[in-house]
């Protein structure tokens, strides 16, 4: 399973129902005005915010920014009272932090568990019907009351995406190739720097259970300075990194590992695996000394050389990658 265009920040217009009307109506007998029966309105929708495990981006709400319950239904006569609204529930991925304004006072709400609700808009209270308003001195009264509108407010959705796998590298190292291995799935791959601008996320799945995996498009070299951008924050949450290399000689992958693991040692990260892709078209000689100058370091690193299209190789990462899970 793979979400492309990762998003983790977005804003919405939630608008609850309004309520229904009450009603005016009077019973008929024999052609005389009987007694009031105009029934009260049905309340408007709520809105409420349900978190849902097999959400892992706010991407559904791209297209869609605005959204209402239903509207309460009409009091109608015989005291009958309108039908309620239909509840608009709007699912989020868990760790969605929710914020808005109620009443001139900030609230911030985060949905963390599984099918955990939060009612964040109350629809609009429906209206009295006549027969409400009967009593031993008025038994033909016409009052009624109109229903509430319903409330609008704007909700900003920030999510807080614990991630498991995080994958990292230069561009055009091979990370998007990586992900599709791990998800069986398929992202925009090509042959240029920058093919990635923003995250891909899949799913990896080990004895039943789901982990996420994100390919983050983070770091760079720029005139020899290390550059990062926003989505390198996803690293604190990861279990594991996969750091993806490709090299041509032994001083290039020095350097890049010095300037990677920089930005790793920032995050605390326990367990890594690197990753020399495309390690088809490195020349026998360079693995070698790669491999001895590891030895002479005294560097304990968990490293595979990744050749294209050999499952061997694909059945080693997954086979590692399991043993730190």
């Amino acid at each position: 399973m793979l979400f492309n265009n990762f998003i983790d920040k977005i804003s919405l217009i939630c608008i609850s129902g309004n309520g229904g009307h009450g009603c005016v109506h009077f019973l008929k007998k024999n052609k005389k005005i009987g007694k009031p029966d105009g029934g009260n309105g049905g309340n408007g929708g709520k809105i409420i915010f349900v978190g849902d495990k097999n959400l892992f981006t706010l991407y559904n709400f791209k297209d869609k920014r605005i959204y209402k319950a239903e509207n309460g239904f009409h009091g109608m006569r015989n005291c009958k009272t309108g039908k309620n609204g239909k509840n608009l529930i709007i699912k989020i991925p868990l760790y969605t932090i929710l914020s808005y304004k109620k009443n001139n006072k900030s609230k911030k709400v985060i949905i963390k568990k599984e099918n955990q609700k939060k009612v964040i808009i109350l629809g609009g209270k429906g209206g009295k019907g006549n027969n409400y308003y009967k009593n031993s001195k008025n038994q033909k009264s016409k009052n009624f009351s109109l229903g509430e509108k319903g409330n609008k407010l704007i909700i900003k959705l920030k999510l807080q995406l614990k991630i498991d796998i995080g994958i990292i590298g230069y561009p055009n190292t091979g990370k998007s190739t990586i992900l599709s291995i791990l998800t069986s799935n398929k992202p925009k791959i090509a042959d240029y720097n920058y093919t990635t601008i923003i995250p891909n996320i899949g799913i990896y799945y080990k004895d039943y259970k789901k982990y996420i995996v994100m390919d983050i498009p983070a770091i760079y070299l720029h005139n020899g300075t290390l550059i990062t951008n926003k989505y390198i924050k996803y690293l604190k949450y990861c279990k594991l990194i996969l750091i993806i290399m490709s090299i041509n000689n032994i001083k290039e992958y020095i350097n890049n590992y010095f300037f990677i693991n920089k930005v790793i040692n920032n995050y605390k990260i326990k367990n890594k695996i690197i990753i020399i892709s495309k390690s088809d078209y490195i020349k026998k000689k360079n693995i070698f000394l790669l491999k001895q100058y590891f030895k002479e370091k005294k560097k304990k690193e968990n490293i595979l050389f990744f050749y294209n299209n050999k499952t061997k190789n694909k059945k080693k990462l997954k086979k590692q990658i399991n043993k730190i899970l």
